[in-house]
């Protein structure tokens, strides 16, 4: 190893000690003779590692008394949590949890997502105000939030979750969504995908399929990103001379043989979908073969992340991805930034998301577009 990589690793492992709570604010911190016989190093090379740590702000020196962690460092330690009540529900979460793991690691943390066996979707406000509990026990040094959805009082959950980590003076960056409407705003850090751009995106494609009418299918108590996907689809119909009504949002569970066998009767019947999320669509697929409407032939059908299943419907989904890497690196460069500094104004950082186009749009003669 040559000697800059070998500082840069003492370095690197001095700093997780640091982040992780290793040394105690009031004790100084090991001197360069100590740390020469842990890392066999030289005095020089050691040296040159603190002058690194002093460089980043979690160290400083005393005359005379060695090094000491600085305030920065002190409000840094602790290990970064997760609050995600989807980690096991839906494909995106897993996948950007998973990510965050790995991005939080690499930067010196420790990164816990807490007990994600919530058992249904009742729990999920309960369970969602546990864990920020547990975490301002353990001081966490930041949490990043999935808010609370699809459950009534959903806003009230994720408010009191806030609530007791703010008290505790634990940042916080939100995942994927805020919990307020828009145009509202919340205090908090967000980092997501462009909902409004990646609708209009999905919208448009159906349309130069051949849509005449599109409908957009959710869940009750849906949050702030999905009514910007709406927004989303609402304009490209919009923009392309066709009518949007209130009716083309449908709140309904997609396996309801009932409502869809009505809904597709007569000349005003959509002919193509746009799901909140890919396994809505899949589930409406299955629907649509129970009613013996073809996709695409007769309905055109398209979602939201690009999770597994989406690949391995029949037709495959076309979808949205999210891009899952790219949004865990940010939100946690985000938060430690946060960290680092604590005053700086709200943001809201929106990443564009691609349209990855499959069978179940493609054209009457059988191509995707």
């Amino acid at each position: 190893m040559s000697t800059a990589s070998r500082y840069l690793a003492i370095a690197a492992e001095l700093r997780k000690d640091i982040l992780s709570g290793k040394y105690a604010e009031t004790k100084r911190f090991p001197s360069e003779e100590t740390l020469a016989r842990r890392f066999d190093a030289s005095r020089p090379t050691v040296e040159r590692a603190l002058r690194e740590l002093k460089r980043e702000g979690l160290l400083e020196s005393r005359s005379g008394s060695g090094s000491f962690l600085t305030m920065l460092a002190r409000n840094a330690a602790g290990a970064l949590g997760i609050i995600a009540p989807d980690y096991r529900k839906i494909d995106f979460f897993t996948g950007l949890c998973d990510s965050i793991l790995l991005a939080g690691r690499a930067a010196g943390y420790d990164v816990f997502l807490g007990d994600v066996s919530a058992p249904d979707a009742s729990d999920r406000a309960r369970w969602a105000v546990d864990l920020a509990r547990a975490y301002a026990d353990r001081r966490a040094a930041g949490v990043f939030l999935e808010p609370v959805d699809l459950v009534d009082g959903s806003t009230e959950a994720t408010q009191e979750v806030l609530r007791i980590l703010t008290a505790a003076g634990i940042p916080v960056v939100l995942l994927d969504r805020d919990y307020l409407p828009p145009p509202t705003r919340s205090d908090y850090d967000l980092i997501g995908i462009d909902n409004f751009a990646a609708g209009y995106r999905v919208a448009r494609h159906l349309l130069d399929c051949g849509a005449r009418r599109i409908c957009f299918l959710t869940q009750p108590n849906y949050a702030a990103t999905i009514q910007a996907r709406i927004h989303g689809v609402a304009q490209a119909v919009i923009d392309a001379g066709k009518s949007w009504r209130r009716a083309s949002i449908i709140e309904t569970d997609p396996s309801d043989l009932a409502c869809f066998r009505r809904l597709m009767k007569g000349p005003s019947a959509p002919d193509a979908f746009v799901c909140r999320n890919d396994p809505l669509a899949a589930s409406l697929l299955q629907t649509l073969a129970a009613l013996r409407i073809p996709v695409p032939r007769k309905v055109r059908l398209a979602g939201f992340d690009d999770g597994r299943i989406a690949r391995y419907l029949n037709p495959p989904l076309t979808t949205i991805r999210q891009p899952v890497k790219a949004l865990a690196e940010t939100a946690v460069a985000s938060l430690l930034q946060r960290i680092r500094t604590p005053g700086l104004r709200p943001r809201a950082i929106l990443l564009d998301a691609p349209l990855v186009i499959r069978a179940s749009t493609a054209n009457p003669r059988g191509l995707t577009a």
